[in-house]
């Protein structure tokens, strides 16, 4: 069950961070709910959350002071068998590459079952070290199949902010006002 989770979010990011692929076209306009009442400036009722890690959070969970890049996700998945399996073929690239990625400082990951949805926060050291993972082999390749994963309304933002802004909260809030094409 962890791997799932894990998984789920792992995802997230790599399929959401950018477009320029030859994924499907994104829709112009996204959608403020679905079929389901699944919307990505909302937690699921069903929402698990793994806490924030990674070289820039101390013991007790906290991002060190500082200025960042923050990135947020929600991937509203298909939910079929043949969707998910493909989910579980790309996520695995994604997870060595995340590993060993230079300039992410922090990384905190959910995801719903009821709703099939994944939500990445990722805290960078600057916009140049997104980029590069955006870049990455692992996620280009993501990126290219995010039609056969996706319903069509997920989406991807960033900012800049400070330790105070790697919150669910800020990252909802984040996700509502974005105008930017959904995957």
């Amino acid at each position: 069950m962890k791997r799932n989770f894990v998984t789920t979010a792992l995802l997230s990011i790599s399929l959401l961070a950018c477009t320029g692929s030859d994924a499907e076209p994104p829709t112009q306009t996204p959608p403020d709910t679905t079929d389901d009442g699944c919307v990505r400036d909302e937690l699921e009722a069903d929402f698990g959350s793994a806490p924030l890690q990674g070289a820039g959070v101390d013991a007790e969970g906290k991002l060190a002071p500082g200025s960042y890049i923050l990135s947020s996700t929600w991937i509203h998945r298909k939910g079929t068998p043949a969707s998910e399996a493909r989910f579980e073929e790309l996520v695995g690239p994604i997870g060595e590459a995340l590993q060993s990625q230079p300039g992410l400082v922090a990384l905190r990951l959910g995801s719903s079952a009821s709703c099939s949805a994944g939500r990445t926060l990722t805290v960078w050291k600057d916009e140049e070290a997104m980029y590069q993972f955006v870049g990455s082999p692992a996620h280009a390749e993501a990126m290219a199949h995010i039609g056969e994963i996706s319903r069509g309304d997920s989406v991807a933002t960033s900012w800049q902010d400070d330790e105070r802004g790697a919150t669910w909260e800020n990252a909802l809030a984040k996700l509502a006002a974005e105008t930017g094409p959904t995957y």
